[in-house]
């Protein structure tokens, strides 16, 4: 896998003590102020297999990318998705996200 990166290790550390949550049914969204300006997709292996874990990361990059043109300027995001979640559909997907950004105060209500 490589050598593990300490510096994102501490940011990530960082909006876990101090950043903000939304909670949804399954998706859960950490967002916080960083250097970093990144977008974290985090999947157990619970979830299911590569093919499925991958595609579902993809439509979450996909959902971002359409929601977020410009991107989010200073901030760190991390997307856990739940291990439940492998029926949901790309609507349901993107409404949850839709939902949980506009909470955190990325888009516009």
């Amino acid at each position: 896998m490589g050598t593990p990166n300490l510096r994102i290790r501490r940011e990530i550390a960082k909006i876990r003590q101090h950043g903000q949550i939304f909670r949804g049914r399954w998706v859960h969204v950490r967002i916080g102020t960083s250097e970093m300006d990144l977008t974290l997709i985090s999947i157990r292996k619970k979830f299911g297999n590569a093919v499925r874990r991958n595609r579902i990361r993809r439509q979450v990059r996909a959902i971002c990318s359409e929601l977020i043109p410009s991107g989010h300027r200073h901030c760190l995001m991390s997307i856990s998705i739940g291990d439940h979640a492998s029926g949901v559909s790309y609507g349901q997907l993107r409404l949850e996200l839709h939902l949980a950004f506009q909470k955190l105060g990325l888009i516009d209500p």
